[in-house]
């Protein structure tokens, strides 16, 4: 599970956190999915496959893993937890993370643990694995984390006290989300004001599938409407 990342250091030393850039797959990647490829296009459904340009979405989500998004979901609400394809901050880089917060929702971070409106979220601890991040091999800890009414899903942690394990409160605007990577120490994301909330205007899609390695759904295969 080795992945190599620029990560961000606390103090005088800062370096880019991982943005989750992804880019247009080759067509060679798509003749690996070839099967659920022809099912998304049975059902006339707009998919586009993109590859992951980084580690911020590890554990879940691998650098250079190829991904199918259900292009339906451009300029509409995505719910809790599901994983989305955007463009901000830049019209031609497209971003990939998690949905942790909706319009009014109230997200913060508090020695590393997520906290939405109010509560702690609950995370338990699944052992620790070690990346292969640009200051080397790192150890790092892996989280099942768990938002209400949805299905958990995996975080990593350096450790606790990084410089985006304490982030104050923030309210999510109005036609906006507020998006994590799972790599929590190694993202750029909505804690960071380059970035911050995502305008519903910028999603170009939702996460569904994993065409290469280790192919398979990453949401549950009923969700996808309109899919025989």
């Amino acid at each position: 599970m080795r992945r190599r990342e620029a990560i961000g250091l606390a103090g005088t030393a800062l370096l880019a956190l991982s943005a989750g850039r992804a880019a247009g797959a080759t067509f060679g990647d798509w003749l690996d999915g070839a099967d659920i490829a022809a099912r998304f296009a049975a059902a006339g459904i707009p998919v586009k496959s993109y590859a992951m340009g980084s580690s911020s979405m590890m554990p879940t989500l691998g650098e250079k893993d190829v991904l199918l998004a259900d292009l339906r979901a451009a300029g509409t609400m995505p719910g809790r937890g599901e994983i989305i394809v955007f463009r901000p901050p830049s019209p031609d880089t497209v971003f990939v993370k998690r949905v942790i917060g909706s319009p009014g929702d109230r997200v913060a971070v508090k020695a590393g643990r997520l906290v939405l409106n109010g509560k702690v979220v609950e995370r338990r601890p699944k052992g620790r694995v070690e990346l292969d991040l640009s200051l080397g091999p790192t150890p790092v800890s892996v989280y099942e984390e768990a938002l209400s009414g949805v299905r958990p899903y995996e975080i990593a942690e350096m450790s606790d006290a990084g410089m985006l394990d304490d982030v104050s409160e923030s309210v999510v605007p109005p036609g906006a989300v507020f998006v994590l990577g799972d790599n929590r120490d190694n993202s750029m994301d909505s804690r960071v004001a380059e970035m911050g909330p995502i305008s519903i205007g910028n999603i170009v899609g939702r996460v569904v599938y994993r065409l290469r390695p280790n192919s398979g759904w990453l949401v549950p295969p009923e969700t996808v409407p309109g899919l025989d």
